[in-house]
């Protein structure tokens, strides 16, 4: 085993087994191949531990969920119970306990005392109950949606609850990654051989386009601590596949998948454009691919970005959300009845939704929902007489959702999917949607409506939702699929320069030379809207700024703007750094270079440094980084106490 060149880990053997994972908001699922078999043939899975007693339907998705236990010991800790559909029977149980007592608690205390012990943490993304710390810390926490929390901040991590006592958005990411991790591994036990290990394994795991580069490094951290693969945030017992992570992004695995189901059905020629839709349960990603490179048996054998990717957070989870938020709105005590009487309510009504979700083809149907065994119909009825509201009888025995409700609570997510495909349809041919939303008969429906006239075909798969994982193990087989990609933002180092025209005053110092200088300059290495060639890197070589340095601090920077100038502007943001130990051969003074190189392209950026003139001329690799995804401002500061970069 050696280090590679980014830090990560290789092993000289190639691997048995390539296994992609797709962590999804609302559903995660994984597939794989055994590399050594010809024709290459893909094997997902469709089991999943208490997926029957859910009541969940035949899908190549575990649910995204994890239910935690308080800690009988420490106050305010918790211990993961189960995941995925187990843990949604876990939850149900645990509220089914209590229901009994809540009924008596809301009998005896008022109201508005009743609801404060169950106030909701959120409204916006809402799952089947969110309870608020203190009794979370009596009946048990059901984490969902928490892959939103490394979406950026603008967008729907501000409408995400907030976790309580030990538990944290990175720690949720873990124990779902680690028990999907030791499922995969028993199954394939079975599957491959008994004697099957991580030894054996390639992982790759996929990620939304529209993240930043913090959340992709955030998702390679969370993966090492998992113990997927080797790396310096890897527990030391645990027992990781040796080979570096492959990351993948999702539009772009969709993208690999698609085209390799319509070789059969598609004659695709050098120049057509392919715009693909992945809509998921909780972020829209799109791309639009060019096609450079055929396969002689048909369909592309490389494409290349045309504009850079692109997308919205949206998808089912916000379906789900409008769901609830229309309920309430229909019957006004029904958050206040669920949180305080009945919280298995809200459950089995999130349950009896998603089929209705699943099956609705658009105007004309409508659904009906019990409330008889509920207990909700007399509270209802109460309600609205002390709010002046008088109905029949008959209105309060079930909940009727009208065509008109149904329109009401999908058409804000689906108006959005079709603004953003419009967005970069003009000289589009093809248009691929996947994702599990893709699944909705009704987005379908709209979709071949609003373009079926502006591109020559629409394809969307009978099965979207296995797409994304199909993709990215298709994708890491055919390394070189992909031949460029657009950069969205302009990235280079922090370092000083001699002083120019229309420096601010403020990052303008005298160096230890007498000399003028600029001291938060940005060193450009990649312009947004550039176009990046997989594999290729970009160099540029720099001294020391002060005189018997001792190290050099490497600190990546980012901006939205083609042409920044300094690392202080409103919009730069700092990406990560490391450390460069330049303590050999000091006499060399400011003599000494340094090249910095940039490997742009892949999924994830990775820089590195190496002495050129002076010391070890081993590589450092510098994008090992802890990238930090929580809190605000700079999670990385320059120190005073590291001298920067200067220009040659």
């Amino acid at each position: 085993m050696s280090s590679s060149r980014d830090g990560e880990y290789n092993y000289s053997s190639p691997a048995e087994v390539v296994i992609a994972v797709d962590f999804g908001t609302t559903f995660s699922g994984f597939a794989f191949t055994k590399t050594m078999v010809t024709p290459l043939e893909i094997f997902d899975n469709y089991e999943w531990p208490g997926d029957v007693r859910a009541g969940a339907a035949h899908y190549c998705k575990n649910q995204t969920s994890l239910f935690y236990i308080p800690s009988p010991t420490e106050p305010g800790s918790f211990q993961l119970k189960d995941w995925g559909w187990s843990a949604f029977n876990a939850y149900r149980k645990s509220l089914s306990k209590i229901t009994k007592t809540l009924s008596t608690s809301f009998r005896t205390h008022s109201s508005s005392s009743a609801a404060s012990m169950f106030r909701s943490l959120s409204t916006d993304v809402r799952g089947p109950l969110n309870l608020n710390e203190e009794m979370a810390c009596k009946v048990g926490y059901f984490a969902h949606s928490f892959k939103l929390y490394l979406a950026p901040k603008e967008k729907a991590s501000r409408s995400m609850p907030r976790l309580p006592g030990d538990l944290s958005a990175e720690r949720m990411i873990v124990d779902y990654l680690r028990s999907m991790v030791d499922f995969i591994m028993t199954e394939l036990r079975t599957a491959v051989r008994k004697d099957f290990s991580m030894k054996d394994v390639q992982w790759c795991l996929t990620v939304p386009a529209v993240w930043d580069e913090r959340a992709k490094q955030q998702m390679k951290i969370c993966a090492e601590k998992a113990g997927m693969v080797k790396g310096p945030n890897c527990p030391d017992d645990a027992a990781s596949s040796p080979r570096a992570l492959h990351i993948i992004l999702e539009p772009e695995a969709a993208s690999a998948y698609c085209q390799q189901q319509a070789q059969q059905n598609l004659t695709l020629k050098l120049g057509d454009k392919i715009l693909i839709a992945d809509v998921g349960g909780g972020t829209i990603d799109l791309v639009v691919h060019e096609i450079v490179e055929l396969h002689p048996s048909g369909g592309a054998s490389k494409v290349k970005e045309v504009v850079a990717s692109y997308g919205d957070i949206g998808g089912g989870t916000f379906v789900d959300a409008r769901f609830f938020n229309l309920v309430s709105e229909k019957i006004g005590c029904f958050s206040e009845y669920c949180q305080n009487v009945n919280p298995n309510l809200e459950v089995h009504m999130y349950s009896w939704w998603q089929g209705m979700k699943a099956d609705f083809q658009g105007p004309g149907d409508s659904g009906e929902y019990d409330l008889g065994d509920s207990g909700l119909s007399k509270a209802w009825k109460k309600y609205d007489r002390e709010h002046g509201v008088l109905r029949e009888d008959d209105h309060y025995q079930q909940l009727l959702l009208t065509d008109r409700d149904f329109c009401s609570i999908f058409d804000p997510e689906i108006d959005k999917v079709l603004g953003l495909i419009e967005k970069q349809i003009t000289n589009v041919r093809v248009l691929l949607v996947v994702g599990g939303f893709a699944g909705s008969p009704y987005l379908r429906k709209r979709v071949n409506r609003s373009f079926r006239n502006v591109v020559e075909e629409i394809i969307i798969p009978t099965l979207p939702g296995r797409a994304i994982c199909r993709g990215a193990v298709e994708l890491h087989m055919r390394k070189t699929y992909i031949k460029s990609r657009i950069s969205k933002l302009t990235y280079g180092i922090h370092a000083s320069r001699d002083v120019q025209a229309g420096d601010p005053p403020d990052s303008i110092e005298t160096d230890d030379d007498g000399r003028l200088t600029c001291k938060n300059a940005i060193s450009i290495f990649v312009r947004a809207g550039e176009e990046v060639e997989i594999g290729k890197s970009t160099e540029v070589s720099y001294s020391p700024s002060v005189h018997d340095q001792l190290s050099m601090q490497i600190a990546l920077y980012s901006s939205p703007r083609m042409y920044p100038r300094y690392t202080t502007e409103l919009n730069a943001r700092k990406e990560g750094s490391f450390v460069l130990d330049m303590a050999e051969d000091v006499e060399l003074d400011k003599s000494r270079k340094v090249k910095v190189r940039m490997l742009f392209g892949d999924s994830l950026i990775n820089v590195s440094a190496l002495r050129c003139n002076f010391g070890s001329d081993k590589e450092e690799h510098g994008l090992a980084v802890k990238f930090q995804s929580t809190g605000d401002g700079d999670p990385n500061p320059v120190t005073n106490e590291l001298a920067t970069l200067k220009f040659p």
